[in-house]
């Protein structure tokens, strides 16, 4: 086990889950010091049609992420927490273990289902994608 996370990335999707696996992060990252990364998502994976469409259609998601990410910051008790946020379009697992790759992160938290109809009644996809092929810790938030 790791003693200390000092680059902790948490995913959110706007789901109840993803906002408890939000509110731990922070208490993480206070009691370790550390720096914490806020992950957006939006999966495009449903869109199809028009080229057109489909560009208004992510720029319209993207900007609905931007909006619910800055509300819960605004919401939390963030204190001296140093934060970033980053909003990606894409593959939402995929991302984030590309991500923590990239960025050398020590510990991703998430919650145990997202936002996917289906995918709440078990363990989420992304989540068990991420739990699976993250390279680094990852802890699972009910």
């Amino acid at each position: 086990m790791q003693e200390e996370y000092k680059n902790i990335l948490v995913a959110v999707d706007g789901s109840p889950q993803a906002e408890k696996a939000f509110t731990e992060a922070i208490e993480v990252a206070k009691r370790n010091q550390g720096k914490l990364t806020i992950l957006s998502v939006v999966d495009f994976k449903y869109s199809v049609g028009d080229p057109a469409f489909i560009n208004d259609a992510i720029k319209f998601h993207m900007n609905n992420a931007e909006i619910e990410m800055d509300t819960l910051i605004s919401k939390a008790d963030i204190g001296q927490v140093e934060y970033q946020t980053e909003i990606f379009s894409g593959s939402p697992k995929r991302k984030i273990v590309d991500y923590a790759e990239e960025k050398k992160i020590d510990l991703i938290m998430i919650g145990a289902t997202g936002m996917g109809a289906i995918e709440q009644m078990i363990v989420g996809s992304t989540t068990s994608y991420v739990v699976n092929h993250a390279p680094c810790n990852v802890m699972v938030v009910k």
